[in-house]
């Protein structure tokens, strides 16, 4: 039986952003083990203990006195690493705007429990991983999947709740693919340092956009990559709409089931 772990880690979510990332990596349980090397390799070659955007970008802690030459000579090795095919790679962007106006609506529905930011796009990136996941299924055997996010985020507990509803509707529908939900601690993780570099550049990625006012993605597509690509989960307002459309069908559906479900008397 196939084991995949999924490694995943956000990226603007502070209050002034104008979108939320989040993204990640996907591998065979075996697979693993030579990415930590080839990551422990870069972390020798580049003196530098535990990676983070923030204090990279701000030239803090590991990166205290980094010139511009030494921070874009390890961000190339980061991005041959991710581009190796030892595992997937995958990043969701979610407008945060098309996000309040498409999805959360501004008619409140009783009843229908909508995402937040974080939440929407955890459920992409686990949909795809999924997805990817699926593919390696033999004959009966479903491959299993676990997932592991970064301790310490404040909605966690949304990601914890999706991440069990489909574990539960897969499970009625006999797979039994989905198996935990972790945290961990990203100083001590390689694969999550790795899934922040990835959030990160889908962030970067995404301001650059903005500034030249289109989205380089479809031109991007012209050149395929040589080794294994990056894939973009990104909703456009329409499939906002019609998700939005889903979960409150869903939730008045389950409501009625509640309302129409038959009393049991009492025997004797």
């Amino acid at each position: 039986m196939f084991v995949y772990t999924g490694y995943l880690d956000e990226s603007g979510t502070h209050d002034d952003s104008a979108v939320t990332i989040m993204g990640g990596l996907l591998a065979r349980a075996q697979n693993w083990s030579p990415y930590e090397i080839d990551f422990d390799d870069i972390r020798n070659r580049h003196n530098f203990r535990v990676f983070h955007t923030k204090k990279f970008k701000n030239r803090t802690g590991d990166f205290k006195g980094w010139t511009e030459l030494q921070q874009r000579a390890l961000l190339k090795d980061l991005a041959r690493l991710g581009n190796r095919g030892l595992a997937h790679t995958a990043f969701s962007t979610l407008d945060n705007a098309d996000y309040e106006r498409f999805y959360r609506g501004t008619n409140k529905t009783n009843k229908a429990r909508f995402d937040s930011r974080y939440g929407f796009c955890f459920r992409l990136c686990l949909y795809y991983f999924i997805g990817e996941t699926m593919k390696r299924r033999l004959r009966k055997n479903w491959p299993h999947l676990h997932i592991v996010m970064e301790a310490g985020h404040r909605n966690f507990g949304d990601a914890e709740r999706i991440f069990l509803e489909v574990k539960k509707d897969l499970e009625s529908k006999g797979c039994n693919m989905l198996q935990t939900l972790t945290k961990a601690d990203k100083d001590t993780c390689c694969q999550l340092m790795m899934a922040d570099f990835v959030a990160h550049s889908g962030y970067i990625l995404d301001k650059y956009n903005r500034q030249i006012g289109f989205d380089l993605a479809p031109i991007a597509k012209l050149f395929p990559p040589k080794s294994a690509p990056i894939m973009h989960l990104k909703p456009t307002p329409g499939q906002l709409a019609k998700i939005r459309k889903f979960v409150i069908s869903k939730a008045l559906a389950k409501r009625d089931q509640k309302t129409h479900r038959p009393v049991e008397r009492a025997s004797g």
